[in-house]
């Protein structure tokens, strides 16, 4: 049924699955089972598809090529109603509200080690990234956000659960800083 409501809701508005970057598709970094199940319109406006695409150009396809490994994409661009249904923070850069986007990502290849990936992007990559939080990991996955116009401020963050509770570490900005 859920693959059914994706493909009407894709058809109906007309997003197709061609490529955009490299490695990545509008669709893939759209898809919201969430929004699908709760009927949440989740199309992008074209500022917003002009963001995704420079995420993906900028920051997803340098690491899917420096890998060498398919990257999926948890969480990608979320409306404002579809951020709000989810508990998501109303300055979430998912929403892409101030000429930026983020990515919530981890591989297909469940082997990776995203402590190691997260390192990588943060200390070694010279990435353009806003911020990049490791959430939860080793299990968890990896956030990281652009911003198209305006200062990236190459932030690094890390999320973890203490006493049932989300807590955010700031561990700083990158040395690396592009």
């Amino acid at each position: 049924m859920i693959d059914f409501l994706i493909k009407f809701f894709y058809r109906e508005k007309k997003v197709t699955n061609n490529k955009f970057s490299e490695h990545f598709t509008l669709k893939e970094v759209i898809k919201s089972e969430t929004a699908v199940r709760k009927g949440i319109d989740n199309t992008p406006n074209d500022k917003v598809v002009s963001q995704l695409k420079a995420i993906c150009q900028n920051i997803m396809d340098p690491i899917r090529k420096h890998y060498g490994k398919p990257i999926r994409v948890t969480s990608g661009y979320r409306c404002p109603t579809l951020n709000k249904s989810i508990g998501g923070s109303s300055r979430s850069q998912h929403c892409a509200l101030n000429n930026d986007a983020a990515i919530d990502f981890e591989f297909y290849d469940m082997d990776m080690d995203l402590e190691e990936v997260f390192k990588w992007i943060t200390e070694e990559s010279k990435l353009p990234f806003d911020q990049c939080i490791a959430e939860f990991l080793p299990h968890g996955w990896i956030h990281i956000s652009y911003k198209k116009i305006g200062e990236n401020r190459q932030k690094i963050t890390r999320a973890k659960k203490v006493n049932g509770k989300t807590t955010y570490e700031q561990l700083g900005f990158s040395k690396n800083k592009v």
